[in-house]
C-alpha cells in the first residue's frame, strides 16, 4: 500500500492511499476533517441507539421515569441535535470538498454506493429534524422520526456490509476512512 499526502494551499490535509493487491486501483481523497466527522457520527448513532429507550420510558403515561431516564432522554435530545449539526456539515463539505474517486468497481457498485451514503446524510439529517421536531414543537413528528429511523437502521447494515466486502478484498476502501493509519 501508497500513502501520499498532498497539502492544498495549506486549507487542508489530503490523504491518497492506493492499494493494488489484486490488480484493482481505487484512490480517493478526503479530508481530515470529513474522516473525523465520519466516526464522530458513528459515535453519536450508537449513542442515539443506546439511550432511544428512554425515551418510551420518560412518556409512559404509567411509569414515573428514573432520574437516569431523563438524563439519558436529554442526552438523546441533546446529542441529536448535535448529531444534526454535523450532519449539515458533512453534507456541506461533501458540496465543498468533493472526494475524487477512481475505482474499477463496476458501475452498479458505485451508483449503490453513491445511493447509500446520500441516503445516509438524508436520512441522519432528517432524523434530527424530526426529533428536534417532535421533542419540542410538535409530538406527532415522532412517528416520521421512528420511520426514519429504520431508514437510518437498513441504510447502516447496507453501508457495513459494502465495508466488510471491502475489508475482505483488501481493495483499499476501507483503509481511507481508518484515520489511525494514516
Amino acid at each position: 500500500m501508497k500513502l501520499d499526502i498532498d497539502c492544498h494551499d495549506g486549507a487542508s490535509d489530503r490523504i491518497a492511499m492506493t492499494s493494488a493487491p489484486k490488480g484493482d486501483r481505487d484512490t480517493t481523497l478526503y479530508s481530515r476533517l470529513q474522516v473525523a466527522l465520519h466516526w464522530v457520527v458513528v459515535l453519536l448513532v450508537i449513542e442515539q441507539w443506546y439511550t432511544s429507550q428512554a425515551i418510551v420510558r420518560t412518556h409512559n403515561p404509567f411509569l414515573r421515569p428514573s432520574d437516569t431516564d431523563l438524563v439519558l432522554h436529554a442526552m438523546h435530545n441533546y446529542a441529536g441535535v448535535l448529531l444534526g449539526t454535523l450532519m449539515a456539515g458533512r453534507i456541506g463539505l461533501r458540496w465543498v470538498q468533493r472526494p475524487q474517486i477512481q475505482t474499477d468497481s463496476p458501475d452498479w457498485q458505485k451508483r449503490l454506493s453513491h445511493a447509500v451514503h446520500w441516503g445516509l446524510y438524508v436520512s441522519l439529517f432528517g432524523q434530527a429534524v424530526t426529533g428536534f421536531t417532535a421533542a419540542y414543537l410538535w409530538p406527532s413528528a415522532g412517528r416520521v422520526h421512528i420511520l426514519l429511523w429504520n431508514v437510518t437502521l437498513i441504510l447502516v447494515s447496507l453501508h457495513i456490509v459494502a465495508a466488510a466486502y471491502h475489508a475482505v478484498r483488501r481493495d483499499g476502501v476501507v483503509s481511507r476512512m481508518i484515520a489511525w493509519r494514516r
